[in-house]
């Protein structure tokens, strides 16, 4: 005969639960902000750096891309295109020193006044300013900027006031006189202070201050 006694079955108890503590210790917060201001300290130089160089290569890239428009322009318009480098500008509080693709819409040989759209002699734009790019010294970041930026790159590796080229200038002119190259219909760069056509490359420094003031 079976044995019908029933046992008494408990209830499965639930899981036993964690209850540890949220959040760090003021103790814990200090370590890692220890860690990390080592870490920058260490490692600090070598970002600013790599990020000043990457500024660099992307400013003379744009700048190298501007003079080679030069001769794409001279053939889309169908008239000489001039490269100009400087003088620098000086705007109130605001300094830069442009670097222009300028028109030789009335096909004089020479950069007279410019503007973005000349209409006609008449209206004081006989030339046209094709494209512009500022190296800030005193100003904002971008053409004819108004605060609270320091010069960054400059055109010579001894004295951010000058302008270091070859066979373009003598070198002995600071940042308030410009430099003219001339693109003519058949590609040659001509010098507008001789006259004559530049035999070989033409150089011009491009660098950041940090390389000048040896810091």
């Amino acid at each position: 005969m079976k044995n019908d006694q029933h046992f008494p079955v408990s209830p499965l108890s639930r899981a036993p639960q964690r209850h540890g503590r949220k959040g760090f210790s003021l103790v814990e917060v200090m370590v890692v902000v220890a860690i990390i201001a080592i870490l920058f300290v260490i490692g600090g130089g070598e970002i600013s750096r790599a990020w000043k160089k990457q500024k660099l290569q992307s400013a003379s890239g744009d700048v190298k891309l501007l003079f080679q428009r030069a001769y794409v322009e001279t053939q889309r318009r169908g008239f000489p295109v001039f490269v100009r480098v400087g003088p620098l500008v000086t705007a109130g509080a605001v300094k830069y020193m442009p670097l222009r693709l300028i028109g030789d819409a009335d096909e004089n040989g020479a950069v007279g006044a410019f503007c973005r759209n000349p209409v006609a002699p008449a209206k004081g734009c006989p030339d046209l300013l094709i494209d512009e790019y500022d190296i800030v010294v005193k100003g904002l970041t971008g053409t004819a900027g108004t605060t609270g930026v320091d010069q960054e790159f400059c055109l010579s590796d001894l004295d951010v006031t000058k302008v270091i080229s070859t066979r373009w200038s003598d070198n002995t002119t600071d940042w308030l006189n410009p430099r003219v190259l001339m693109c003519d219909a058949q590609g040659r760069a001509i010098d507008t202070l001789t006259g004559r056509q530049i035999a070989g490359p033409a150089t011009l420094v491009f660098t950041h201050v940090n390389v000048v003031n040896q810091s």
